[in-house]
């Protein structure tokens, strides 16, 4: 039987996606108030990479435990097959455009994105940082996971995801105390790779019974609660020494607790706001790879000039056009994924198991 879909996992993706627009492309709303209000809201954006990174770590975590567990064994094969239809073609497809664009000088700007290093890179598309961070994170699962996991079971697996967690801030920590550039230790992975593995944990504890995890599933409420204060909290924090240091692994943790507390409970039938989320989430990877040169597609043909007018323009023509580019380019690429189901399969699973 095909597991159900978990909605509130869309709806934590439709979160971390409209937070990060809301980072680059911002908002005016033509009062000065408002503005004030909602700067904080704004500023700490760059959080929802942290809610990519963590939800990332746990879905791609929960498959390759599944399969480890199964009397198949994990396939790296289907692994990488899954990856590569899931996010190359956006991705290249964006940076195709890019050269067309930008002619030969582009390539200085698009190589290091083809080869999965523009993290380590400068002159490149700002934004792409976190799929750097993601393609090696994908690399170590491959070929370190079932290795730990023969060698020490699902208990010896658990100890080694340990260690990225304190590891990454300590080397964040002492880089920035060595004089490290704040945005080097925001992008490179070694200092990244925390959030992940934070993901991967909370997909171990869900399989393996883990008391903790229950206990703050019980706990719901908490979690929120919590998770909201570390966020305001991190919103209060200007100092990129403090935040990208002690502060990614505040941002690591809420992001975790915001998972554990919204995993599995149902999407309310009349929950507009909610389901407008769930439709973000469902946009968000081609969302996050081309907004930036769709945001500036809008500010070029504007129809008006005053900023709220201008605000509604950029969202609009991003959201549309990366609902166009999951629609024509996306979708399709997944459905030839292994393992995939067309909608139609998933109908006829839904309806065998009613």
């Amino acid at each position: 039987m095909f597991p159900r879909r978990d909605s509130m996992l869309d709806v934590i993706r439709g979160i971390a996606i409209l937070w990060v627009l809301l980072f680059h492309l911002r908002v005016a709303t033509g009062s000065a108030t408002l503005d004030g209000l909602l700067r904080p809201i704004i500023d700490v954006g760059w959080v929802g990479v942290d809610l990519f990174f963590v939800l990332s770590g746990f879905l791609v975590g929960g498959l390759v435990f599944d399969q480890l567990a199964s009397p198949a064994g994990f396939s790296r094969r289907r692994f990488f097959a899954r990856r590569v239809l899931r996010l190359w073609p956006v991705l290249y497809l964006y940076l195709a455009i890019l050269l067309l664009a930008g002619g030969t000088p582009a390539w200085t700007m698009v190589l290091p994105v083809v080869v999965h290093l523009q993290n380590f890179a400068t002159g490149v598309p700002n934004h792409l940082w976190s799929l750097a961070v993601e393609e090696h994170f994908y690399l170590a699962v491959a070929f370190l996971i079932p290795w730990l996991w023969r060698r020490g079971g699902p208990g010896g697996l658990a100890i080694a995801l340990f260690v990225p967690l304190g590891g990454c801030l300590l080397l964040r920590l002492g880089a920035l105390a060595a004089g490290a550039a704040p945005v080097a230790v925001q992008w490179q992975t070694p200092y990244r790779i925390d959030a992940l593995a934070a993901g991967m944990l909370v997909a171990w504890g869900e399989r393996n019974g883990s008391r903790v995890l229950v206990w703050l599933q019980a706990r719901r409420s908490g979690c929120l609660a919590i998770a909201a204060a570390a966020f305001a909290g991190l919103a209060a924090i200007d100092d990129p020494r403090i935040r990208y240091g002690c502060g990614l692994t505040v941002a690591w943790m809420a992001a975790a607790l915001v998972i554990v507390a919204l995993r599995r409970v149902p999407l309310p039938r009349r929950a507009g706001a909610l389901r407008l989320l769930t439709w973000l989430g469902g946009i968000s990877y081609s969302a996050y790879v081309w907004h930036v040169s769709l945001g500036r597609l809008a500010d070029a043909t504007a129809p008006v000039a005053a900023a709220p007018a201008v605000t509604a323009w950029r969202y609009a023509v991003v959201l549309a056009g990366a609902a166009l580019i999951v629609r024509l380019v996306e979708r399709p690429f997944m459905r030839l994924r292994p393992g995939a189901m067309t909608a139609v399969t998933q109908r006829k699973a839904r309806l065998g198991a009613a």
